[in-house]
């Protein structure tokens, strides 16, 4: 049976290279003993091909793969450092450049209709040749994010200099034009992660740092805040469905809102105005009378229930329009 090719010393493969040449200089045989050699040789060959075609081998691990490094428990041996328990109180903060970023993947759009020393379709007169291909970089919606680089094959005519880029495919496109770096599905995941999973922005850019894809908080927020935009008008629809529903469930929460400043407000059962800055998160649940439930939040100064406030001023306008009739 073959056994790793790790256990022969510098003088014992220098004596079978020897051996070697002699027998094919004479056109002899090898012993058994040293068929035996090659065997464990090629065994440890296609060991080492398999690990390196994986991309999991690290120079530590092929060392050890190859005889140059022996084994070890220790930590210590591994990293190159001194085993010591010594404690220190000093703490070094880590920056940006201590965390591991994520390359890339490389995904290549090659043309199909032309190719290279094929005549200019625009002058009909030059022949194409390779140029620099166009290139973006495109972060798709995963969990966690994961960077993609699309390349698109380019050519250009000798003659005329027109450019020719492979195009882009259908699901690249669906998640975003080309300049847009953060795709759809990046910006959804970053709007579900904060109001869904009530992780904060700045929270989302620590775990991204650790991940190896750093997308900024500040980044995260300008993200999101495209979604709010596009969904902004089915958010209106809603609260208009809401204000004619059955039954209501309310609750409200204080909140903060770091650049509001208190604002001027009409009292209750008054004409008379007083300043308001108690910050409240309204939350409604609104049942409608097909059975489906509404679930509304809106944050700002004495928000309380505008959706109630505004089935209560319909119901009042109908009273009216029912009483004068």
């Amino acid at each position: 049976m073959s056994r790793p090719f790790t256990d022969i010393d510098g003088k014992a493969l220098e004596a079978l290279i020897a051996r070697v040449t002699e027998a094919k200089e004479n056109n002899l045989a090898l012993s058994p003993e040293d068929c035996q050699l090659f065997l464990d040789a090629l065994t440890t060959l296609m060991g080492m091909q398999d690990s390196l075609s994986s991309h999991g081998v690290t120079i530590h691990k092929l060392r050890k793969l190859l005889g140059i490094e022996k084994s070890s428990e220790k930590q210590c041996d591994l990293v190159n450092k001194p085993n010591t328990t010594k404690k220190t109180s000093s703490k070094k903060s880590k920056t940006d450049a201590d965390f591991a970023q994520v390359k890339p993947n490389v995904v290549f759009h090659q043309l199909e209709d032309l190719k290279k020393g094929d005549n200019c379709p625009e002058c009909l007169t030059g022949k194409l040749y390779k140029t620099e291909p166009g290139n973006f970089l495109r972060i798709t919606g995963q969990s966690p994010f994961t960077p993609e680089q699309h390349v698109m094959e380019k050519l250009r005519c000798n003659a005329c200099g027109a450019y020719f880029t492979a195009p882009l495919s259908e699901e690249v496109m669906k998640d975003g034009t080309p300049t847009q770096k953060y795709g759809y599905s990046a910006r959804s995941l970053m709007a579900i992660y904060k109001y869904f999973a009530g992780v904060p922005f700045y929270r989302q850019g620590s775990i991204q740092k650790l991940l190896g894809v750093k997308v900024t908080a500040s980044t995260t927020f300008d993200q999101v805040e495209y979604v709010c935009n596009d969904i902004y008008p089915v958010f209106k629809h809603l609260f208009d469905l809401a204000s004619d529903a059955q039954h209501y469930y309310l609750d409200d929460t204080t909140n903060r809102i770091l650049d509001q400043k208190p604002i001027e407000k009409k009292c209750r059962n008054s004409d008379k105005t007083r300043m308001r800055s108690g910050i409240y998160t309204s939350g409604v649940i609104a049942t409608t009378s097909g059975g489906h439930n509404i679930v509304l939040f809106e944050t700002n100064i004495g928000v309380r229930h505008e959706v109630v406030k505004k089935s209560c001023l319909s119901i009042d306008m109908a009273e009216t329009i029912c009483a004068t009739g």
